[in-house]
């Protein structure tokens, strides 16, 4: 899995693959710069093989898009959700971590190389510590070590600073599945625009214009009317199908005007910008 630094980067770079010009900064790609004439067939285009840190933003004119895995066969325009649960839930440190460290130890027994980047660890010290994982070791089996992106203020002591995390919410992009109940905790993070097979990597819309199909009623329909919001099965729901206290995940609003009984399904994604 490719680390989130790309050594030797600063500045702007071409990068012929996706027809976008990159900023580096710190040897990390920051956000890829496209143009919609050249760069949009990227975000139809999956691979087998991750080429960039799960997470990287694309931005072609007015639309982000975000570096993902599916962790399920995709729909185009139908939302996918963050699946993972990590079993690291208020885990002791399997090693002591001194003020200034850019590493911690926890307990993962299955990680290979680098497949935490991207992470968060919240680690419960007083004052309380958040980290996102910039790297990872291979697993011993019982403990990985973890590079953070932010040297400890607090030291972390082994066997008594608890430890929770969270993968990184592009790993496992998901189709909610109906039929387990599970649906209704999901949060939805990005769009997919192709079809996008189980295991394969794309670039998952997060911001812009979109379209979207409609769950129940088509969105607008109603008057004073204008937001919408992800179903369980990802796609839309006008804001009159919702019922008062669900709190269902907000997805943007409509673009285009609307009527009485004439509603439309293109609408402005606020997701991650």
């Amino acid at each position: 899995m490719p680390k989130m630094e790309v050594p030797g980067r600063m500045g702007w770079h071409w990068d012929a693959v996706t027809q976008s010009l990159d900023l580096c900064v710190g040897n990390r790609i920051v956000r890829k710069f496209g143009a919609s004439h050249i760069t949009t067939a990227t975000t139809r285009t999956t691979s087998t093989t991750q080429l960039y840190a799960l997470g990287t933003p694309l931005q072609i004119d007015d639309c982000v898009y975000h570096y993902c895995r599916a962790g399920s066969a995709l729909t185009r325009f139908v939302a996918g959700g963050n699946d993972d649960q990590w079993g690291l839930t208020n885990e002791a440190a399997d090693a002591t971590s001194a003020v200034g460290s850019t590493s911690v130890t926890i307990a993962e027994t299955a990680a290979t190389a680098d497949s935490l980047v991207g992470g968060i660890l919240t680690i419960f010290t007083s004052p309380l510590q958040v980290r996102r994982i910039v790297s990872n070791a291979a697993s011993d089996g019982t403990s990985t070590v973890c590079t953070i992106d932010m040297a400890l203020d607090t030291a972390v002591t082994t066997a008594s600073t608890w430890i929770t995390g969270y993968y990184n919410i592009y790993y496992d992009v998901t189709a909610p599945n109906l039929s387990s109940g599970d649906e209704a905790y999901l949060t939805f993070v990005a769009v997919p625009v192709c079809t996008v097979a189980s295991g394969s990597y794309f670039w998952g819309q997060t911001w812009g214009p979109c379209y979207g199909v409609a769950a129940q009623t088509v969105p607008g329909s109603a008057a004073n009317q204008r937001e919408v919001y992800f179903g369980d099965d990802g796609n839309l729901w006008d804001y009159g199908d919702l019922t008062a206290g669900t709190g269902a995940q907000y997805a943007g609003y409509l673009l285009p005007r609307t009527g009485s009984g004439a509603g439309d399904q293109l609408y402005m994604l606020q997701l991650a910008p």
